[in-house]
This record gives structure tokens, C-alpha cells and sequence, in this order.
């Protein structure tokens, strides 16, 4: 019975290779840097219409110089990030698809800060819970090859702000911050049911 199942969902094999930019949401760094993002994408495709996928999201931009420094100004800004997830995508049929996406997976915030580290003081994090909503379309221009766009709002968990002073007043560290960003995407794509 199972076995039936499976092959009338006759589930389809999709590959995805994305790349664009992703922003900082504030409050902060309210004026984070804007990075690179890339994405790699490996699915089956169930019934024409659901995918199920897992995901490698990385924003491949650098450290933080110095996150000791007391009176830090002019730093250069920094945003570095990555994400394991499992996505699920639910999509419309023919040439031109719309697709909804939702992906849960295991994150890391590497580094996030802007110039001026006196006022805003780089952010770390350690492996956590992540998160990814998007949505857009693709269009197969040929047999089996898609083009794509997507937006989506990604979040890490478990991020770290280190103790530092602000005007006359002692700020505690945390370490239970998380940061949210905007990710704009452009793919190209494959599916062998195409």
C-alpha cells in the first residue's frame, strides 16, 4: 500500500543554486550592512505541487575585527551568517509558478555589526534554532530549467551582545537576542519532471 502511494506520487527531483542580498531587519545594527546571500537547494517534488527540501543559506561576508574594543568608531560593518533548513514549498502548476515557502533548520549568526561600535557593539551567536518565510515565482524557460525570484524573511536564534558602556551607563551582556533579516534572491533551477 505504501509502495503505491509512493509511486503515484512519483515525487520528482529538483535542484536550486540562489544568490542576491540579504538586510539586516533593525532595531539592530540600524544601520547594518548590506551582504551577499547564497542558497543551495536540493528537493522532491510530490503531487506537481508540494516540494520538500533541504536547504544550505549563507551570507558569506566577514568577522568582526575586534569585538573587545572600548571607544570603536569607523570599524568596517560586517554580516556573516548560515543556516541548515528543511523547507517545505508549496507551488502552482505550468510554466510560470508562483511558490509559498516555509523552512525551520539549525542556524548560525557569525557576525553583525555596523561602523560604530561604541554606540552598537558587534553581535556573535551559537548554533540555534532558524527559521526562513518566503514566497515568489520561477518560469521554466526550457525543459526543466527554471528562473527564479524569491523574498524571504530569515531569523537566527541564540545571538550574543557582549557587556559594553553606553554613555554613563553599563549595558549586560545577552544571549538571548535573535536577529531577523530580508533576503532578495534570484535562482536558477532544475527539476527532472520538467
Amino acid at each position: 500500500m505504501i509502495g503505491l502511494i509512493l509511486l503515484l506520487a512519483a515525487p520528482a527531483l529538483e535542484l536550486e543554486a540562489s544568490g542576491g542580498v540579504a538586510v539586516p531587519l533593525a532595531p539592530y545594527p540600524a544601520t547594518g550592512p548590506i551582504a551577499g546571500a547564497l542558497q543551495l537547494r536540493a528537493g522532491l517534488d510530490f503531487f506537481d505541487h508540494l516540494t520538500v527540501s533541504a536547504a544550505l543559506l549563507g551570507v558569506p561576508g566577514s568577522d568582526a575585527q575586534n569585538t573587545q574594543c572600548g571607544l570603536c568608531f569607523a570599524q568596517s560593518p560586517t554580516f556573516k551568517a548560515i543556516s541548515g533548513l528543511g523547507i517545505v514549498r508549496y507551488h502552482t502548476g505550468g510554466d510560470l509558478q508562483a511558490f509559498a515557502e516555509l523552512g525551520v533548520g539549525v542556524g548560525h549568526l557569525i557576525s553583525l555589526s555596523d561602523a560604530d561600535y561604541f554606540e552598537n557593539p558587534p553581535l556573535s551567536g551559537h548554533a540555534g534554532p532558524a527559521f526562513l518565510l518566503g514566497g515568489g515565482g520561477r518560469w521554466f524557460v526550457s525543459q526543466g530549467l527554471a528562473l527564479g525570484v524569491e523574498v524571504a524573511w530569515t531569523m537566527w536564534t541564540n545571538v550574543v551582545r557582549r557587556e559594553f558602556v553606553y554613555g554613563a551607563t553599563l549595558m549586560p551582556a545577552r544571549d538571548d537576542l535573535t536577529v531577523s533579516a530580508v533576503l532578495l534572491l534570484f535562482s536558477i533551477g532544475w527539476s527532472s519532471a520538467r
